[in-house]
């Protein structure tokens, strides 16, 4: 039994290694080798523990198998996953006993390997449906994994529940599963609009996930055969879409393809798919006489009866797409008036247009040629009738391009049969003196249309003397004529030999012959003959003659798909010549290793230049000594990580004595404790990089090395922190990489400070469930693993979460800031906002002067949850102005839009900062439309006084300052506020009820400085937001329920506020009328159009003018009604047609305004 244990492996490469190591196992299993007794024998290295695993597989030894799910090591994890059979043990393979007893207890990535084991190989319905529902609440990405295996019944009733979350793979997946699932989705897309809006998100991916190709000829037949009736109801869609034609045309009678054909082309709806070629099956099952007749009415006469313009009945249709327009009652993002100093871009500027390229295309139809009308007449006419039609024609023509077109048309007549083309060349020979040129044009379109190398001998011989100086000896050419010459190649590889003439001119333009319609016998004689004959050439070439011949063999090789063993000749070839000329042979070999194919026999030859894993790879299966130790030592000292499956099969498989494993550890450890040349010049600044350069490959060096010593690890990091120098030792180095070390290291036994943090890092992030709590509170403790806790503490919830961040923030605040966001951003809405209390401080006690990465992150941090959103941009705002105004200023846009959401003594600590600005790059009160959305935010008039005392007065203080000072930034700070008065957040909002006093004593302010007749637009635009105000909240109170409901107040309320809007416009106009002339009506109406212009441009606003109009016209007196007929003239574009021509027939029907309506609208 100790031979079993004491796995010594022999072979030359890893896959007789492989071998031999199943072998043992096979042996054991069938000697009746008790396991108990196996698994008391000692491991003397990793082969005793995987031969141990392989026979609990064998034996299918539960116990064994669960341990080795717990082993720290992932290579057993990985080996013990082998037991499939495990999947039957529901003791063990139930959702309960794996979260609350296996999990826990597994590492990290073990646990993400077994649960990809358990969707992979778990298939009972009935299992998959309780790992399905137990997961579904937590983790619903990986519990849709298991629906697709559970039952029909199940996934159906499940589907309505699951619309919104399913992606378009999974879709897919259930699709094929259940069929019905796709009506079920589609359906849906109708009523449910968080599935509509996620499958128009993704249209074409969803649409793509279910989409398939024409039914196969089974289904066509299944389809005719029990539902003919469904079939004819909807033939147009069955035909164009989803049936086998051919499959078709057989299962019916020729009076129904004859029909089938007849209705299709009456379908003008089906014209850019109805063809030829798309019915040809069908016109095939007429009888030939009776062929030409019924085409030439179908495609020339198209005497078809009447066509039908639109489908006779409903098709599938996209949803339509959501309302993603603005809403009238969103409000408006607010801009700093001034805006901050930017550095230019530097941006790389293209040469003229793209349109500069464009080619455009006739709007004219082209001209026929007198080929085209040639070919018109004789398409529907068979061969031998136009052989005897065009033959007599053919004596009679007077031009060379007459009788070429005559020939192209029979040509095209003989459809390559055999028969028609031997007529033709008889024909044709009795023409043999044309010019060279046109009898090449005929040649060339024979050999292309009629698959001439088959032609018998004597039809053979009329073909070459036709073609006569056209080169087919492989003489010179009088005219082009490639084909020709093919088909002579062709037709002499066919019967076995090429002769020396013409292989020489086919090599001098030479072509892989895949572009001709061959059978798969002559494919695979062609390639063969083709292959041969470069071979043969190459061999007497020079290198680089050699090598391209070789090319075009390779090129040979990949079009025909010769078979593996059949290139033989070639990479043998390619073989000599890289032993001739290596430089000349690398792009064979390039070719050759991509293809796969002569990897083993070119071994060598490709290590030379290909020094990567897959090439290390490909040597240990193969011929592990054709590897260069040292040239693997500088690919893993620049690869790194990318050779990690390498060096793992290195050990585990070649780590006997005098092995590639010890001599390659050697190498290693030469390599990293090697001495710099100078050792003084490293402190100097310009060799830095260099340094660092060094520093990198030695940590890849250092990370295979830990893997490679083995056994020896301990002993050489001992021997390496005792060198004493610093410079010198790498232990650091090793002991970050001690997760690589087999058998595996505890790193307890060190401490964690000699550990060093990428050690104690990894090791956290691997840990089990178990240790998790108390290696969290252990790590939280040390500074210097203060992030490591973070990222360890966020796979928890709760308390240890919160006191990790809590500690954090006193050890490293910054750090823990950052992990913040990170945090905030993975898990979203879902997130702890107690995490947001306990890093909030740190934004007034943290100095971001210094950390400019981190203030960017912070201003970029557009995935909050909106629950902390408002109170964390004022916050920002607040930390950023005290290291710079102009990073601050930008932060206000943010702030402006959650304004309402704010605690009003920081919002006031914002604003009073706005006050005091020091930076001269930053406007005096760049945003003054918070000032005034603040003051409208009061909620009775004893919080509008206090409001206008702590900011209020000093606000206008310093715009009347702004005025004397400099009229030109005054004006622009006055525009916005006059636009900022229309605010829809509150005017929706009962609580606050200050708006409209705010806005009159804005316009009283106005009125100290511009006159209202001077400025009598400004006047307009403020009363119509006053007006504004008043209509919704009087629609408020008469609709409650409406603006109750976000859906109704965005459809129904929008109109009920248009409509009282215009009732109120039109008294207003009728007092201004009694207050100063009728004309004021022309002046109020050009400031109510581009008021209206204002709002948000959408479906909304032309609900909401077409009802405030309305409103104007039910109230309006006379011709006070015009008022209507201008904004109508000025607006009517944004009004959709059925409300355009209503209100226009409305209006034309009142006499008082008639005359307007006919010089202005109609």
């Amino acid at each position: 039994m100790a031979s079993l244990t004491a796995v010594t492996l022999s072979g030359d490469n890893l896959g007789q290694r492989h071998r031999h190591l199943n072998s043992l196992v096979r042996e054991a299993h069938e000697s009746g080798a008790k396991f108990p007794d196996v698994e008391a024998l000692p491991e003397l290295s990793p082969l005793d523990r995987l031969f141990k695993i392989d026979l609990a597989v064998k034996l299918q030894h539960v116990h064994y198998i669960i341990r080795n799910l717990k082993h720290d090591d992932m290579l057993f994890v990985s080996r013990a996953l082998r037991a499939t059979w495990l999947v039957h043990h529901q003791d063990i393979i139930n959702p309960k006993y794996l979260e609350d007893v296996l999990f826990p207890e597994m590492l990290a990535p073990a646990v993400t390997r077994m649960k990809h084991w358990l969707y992979i190989n778990l298939r009972e319905p009935a299992m998959c449906q309780q790992f399905y529902q137990h997961y579904k609440p937590d983790s619903f990405d990986f519990a849709i994994k298991f629906l697709s295996h559970c039952s029909q019944d199940f996934i159906l009733e499940e589907l309505p529940k699951i619309l919104p979350k399913l992606s378009t793979h999974y879709l897919k997946v259930l699709c094929e599963k259940c069929p019905r699932v796709a009506k079920i989705y589609f359906d849906a897309l109708a009523t449910d609009e968080d599935v509509k809006a996620r499958y128009l998100a993704q249209e074409m991916s969803y649409y793509n996930s279910v989409k398939f190709s024409r039914l196969s000829p089974s289904a066509t037949e299944y389809i005719v055969r029990c539902h003919k009736a469904r079939l004819w109801s909807k033939l147009e869609l069955y035909v164009a879409y989803f049936l086998h034609i051919p499959s078709l045309a057989a299962r019916l009678s020729v009076e129904e393809c004859q029909e089938v054909v007849l209705q299709l082309a009456r379908a003008t709806y089906l014209q850019h798919w109805f063809q030829y070629k798309t019915v040809e099956p069908l016109i095939k099952r007429l009888s030939p006489d009776k062929r030409a007749a019924f085409k030439k009415r179908v495609f020339v006469k198209k005497d078809v009866g009447e066509y039908v313009r639109a489908w006779p009945y409903s098709t599938p249709e996209p949803p339509p797409p959501a309302d993603s327009d603005p809403h009238i009652f969103d409000d408006e993002d607010l801009r700093p008036v001034c805006g901050i100093k930017v550095p230019k871009r530097l941006i790389k500027k293209k040469k003229g247009y793209a349109g500069e390229y464009v080619e455009i295309e006739s709007c004219f139809a082209q001209e026929k040629t007198d080929l085209d009308r040639l070919f018109d007449e004789f398409r529907f006419i068979g061969f031998d009738r136009a052989l005897h039609e065009l033959g007599q024609r053919l004596q009679a023509a007077g031009s060379v391009e007459r009788r070429r077109d005559i020939f192209l048309v029979l040509v095209s007549k003989t459809g390559g049969r055999s028969e028609a083309v031997s007529a033709l060349l008889r024909l044709a020979a009795r023409h043999s003196n044309e010019p060279p040129h046109i009898r090449a044009s005929v040649l060339r379109s024979l050999v292309k249309r009629a698959n001439v190398w088959r032609l018998p001998a004597d039809v053979w011989q009329h073909l070459l003397e036709f073609g006569h100086g056209l080169g087919l000896d492989g003489g010179p050419s009088e005219a082009a004529c490639r084909e020709g010459l093919h088909a002579v190649v062709i037709r002499q590889l066919l019967a076995g030999e090429c002769e020396q003439a013409v292989r020489v001119a086919f090599l001098n333009d030479f072509t892989t012959l895949a572009e001709y319609s061959l059978t798969p016998d002559e494919r695979h004689r062609v390639a063969i003959g083709l292959q041969n004959m470069l071979t043969a050439t190459a061999s007497d070439e020079e290198p680089s003659v050699a090598a391209e011949r070789l090319g075009q063999t390779l090129d040979v090789i990949f079009n025909y798909h010769i078979h593996v063993d059949a290139a033989l000749p070639t990479v043998m070839a390619v073989k000599s010549l890289a032993m001739r000329d290596a430089k000349a042979s690398r792009c064979l070999l390039v070719r050759l290793y991509d293809a796969q194919i002569g990897r083993r026999e070119l071994l060598r030859e490709n290590l030379k230049f290909r020094c990567d894993q897959a090439a290390f790879l490909n040597a240990l299966r193969h011929d592990p000594a054709a590897l260069d130790l040292e040239e693997v030592a500088r690919a893993v000292a620049s690869g790194g990580s990318r050779f990690d499956v390498f060096i793992s099969k290195l050990v585990l498989y070649f780590n006997q004595q005098d092995d590639l494993t010890s001599r390659l550890a050697t190498l290693f450890q030469a390599m990293v404790a090697q001495r710099p040349n100078n050792h003084r010049k490293i402190t100097i600044k310009p060799k830095v990089y260099r340094i660092r350069c060094t520093d990198v490959l030695r940590t890849n060096l250092t990370r295979a090395l830990a893997s490679l010593l083995c056994q020896l690890f301990k002993k050489i990091l001992s021997e390496s922190d005792a060198e004493g120098s610093a410079y010198l030792t790498y232990g650091p180095a090793l002991r970050a990489c001690a997760h690589r070390a087999r058998p595996a290291i505890n790193l307890a036994e060190w401490g964690w400070r000699k550990a060093g943090v990428k050690a104690v890092a990894t090791l956290a992030m691997r840990c089990r469930e178990v240790e998790r709590a108390s290696l969290t509170r252990a790590l939280a403790a040390e500074r210097r693993t203060a992030r490591v806790a973070l990222a360890l503490s966020m796979r928890s919830a709760g308390g240890s979460l919160l006191d990790t961040f809590a500690s954090a923030v006193k050890l490293r605040p910054a750090v823990a800031l950052r992990v913040a966001l990170l945090y905030f951003r993975r898990f979203g809405a879902g997130a702890d906002h107690r995490v947001w209390d306990i890093v909030k401080p740190l934004f007034s006690s943290l100095d971001l002067a210094p950390r400019e990465r981190l203030c960017e992150l912070l201003k970029k941090a557009d995935w909050l949850p909106s629950t902390i959103e408002p109170e964390y941009w004022a916050t920002l705002y607040l930390a950023l102005d005290k290291i710079s105004n102009s990073k601050s200023v930008l932060v206000l846009r943010n702030v402006s839009t959650y304004l309402p959401e704010i605690r009003q003594d920081t919002l006031e600590t914002v604003l009073l900062c706005m006050f005091d600005t020091s930076d001269d790059e930053v406007p005096v009160i760049p945003l003054p439309a918070l000032y005034v959305r603040y003051l409208m935010l009061s909620r009775n008039d004893l919080d509008l006084e206090e409001r206008w005392s702590k900011i209020g007065n000093q606000f206008f203080e310093i715009l009347e300052k702004l005025r004397s000072e400099n009229e030109k930034h005054f004006g622009k700070r006055l525009n916005q506020i006059m636009s900022c008065l229309k605010y829809n957040s509150v005017f929706l909002n009962s609580d606050y009820s200050c708006c409209l006093l705010v806005i009159e004593k804005i316009l009283a302010w106005v009125q100290t400085f511009r006159l209202k007749e001077e400025f009598f637009d400004v006047y307009v635009e403020v009363h119509l937001t006053m007006l504004y105000y008043r209509a919704v909240r009087q629609s408020m109170k008469q609709m409650p329920e409406v603006f109750a409901d976000v859906k109704r107040r965005k459809s129904e309320g929008v109109e009920a506020v248009g409509f009282v809007f215009g009732r109120y416009i039109v008294k207003e106009v009728a007092q201004l009328v009694e207050t100063y002339f009728d004309s004021v009506i022309e002046l109020y109406s050009g400031t109510l159009v581009d008021y209206l212009g204002g709002f948000k441009y959408g479906k909304s606003r032309s609900r909401f003018i077409g009802a405030m109009l309305r409103g104007m016209l039910a109230d309006g007196v006379g011709l006070q009604r015009r008022l209507a007929v201008y904004v109508l003239r000025d607006r009517r574009h944004d009004l959709d047609g059925a409300m355009r021509t209503d209100i226009i027939k409305q209006v034309e029907q009142d006499r008082a305004v008639e005359i307007f309506v006919y010089a202005d609208i109609l």
